[in-house]
């Protein structure tokens, strides 16, 4: 079991390279199918493997617990087993997250990102969570992308009222922030965070991890009758 489904994994991950614009051309852009030069045998060969592999992702899209609940939720209409056939919901992998969605879609959401090694296209898992109208994005534990992110927004719930301070640090260059920074708000930085704004800055944009407090969390208390 564990050998198919990394053969599977392996086959999926060459996607882009052995097949995906053949499927991707033929029932989303309408683009030529053949690519320049190809022989009729290499052509043949190339859309059954194609084929192969468009059958392994919408067979584990319609066994993904979430779309099975949207084809089954009449409210969802835009969910459907033919709308599974035509533009299957699919794990696209990188080194530090995951969005999920259409191959189409994803490919342009995160064309942009620094994400490390990718993509991969994959099928989905069958526990795999995901929205029914958007793209749903998965960070790794322990990737860089997703310690920034942690450290946005503890520094945010730190600040409290000068939360605002994190968004534009983020924003802006280091001069141009530490031009616009108020004398009550540098304060606000030393005295909650124990670092300079110029340290703050870099911690904000990701350059740094700040050793900060962790949050606290109030546990349930049981109390006998």
């Amino acid at each position: 079991m564990r050998k198919d489904r990394h053969r599977t994994s392996c086959i999926c991950g060459r996607f882009f390279d052995e097949g995906c614009l053949l499927w991707y051309a033929c029932l989303i852009e309408k683009l030529s199918l053949r690519f320049d030069g190809e022989t009729d045998d290499a052509f043949r060969e190339r859309a059954e493997r194609t084929a192969r592999i468009v059958r392994v992702l919408i067979l584990a899209c319609l066994q993904n617990r979430c779309v099975q609940e949207f084809i089954a939720d009449p409210s969802i209409p835009q969910w459907s087993a033919e709308s599974v056939l035509r533009n299957p919901t699919v794990r696209i992998e990188y080194e530090q997250a995951i969005a999920f969605g259409g191959i189409g879609e994803c490919l342009a959401a995160t064309a942009g990102k620094s994400w490390g090694n990718g993509p991969q296209v994959l099928p989905l898992n069958a526990d795999d969570w995901i929205f029914p109208d958007r793209i749903t994005y998965r960070f790794k534990e322990g990737s860089v992308y997703n310690r920034r992110f942690n450290q946005r927004r503890r520094l945010k719930k730190l600040l409290g009222k000068n939360r605002k301070l994190v968004g534009d640090a983020k924003s802006s260059t280091k001069g141009d922030f530490l031009k616009h920074l108020t004398r009550e708000e540098a304060k606000a930085i030393r005295r909650i965070l124990g670092v300079g704004p110029g340290e703050f800055w870099r911690a904000a944009t990701g350059a740094v991890f700040l050793g900060l407090p962790p949050e606290l969390i109030q546990g349930e208390l049981e109390f006998p009758e």
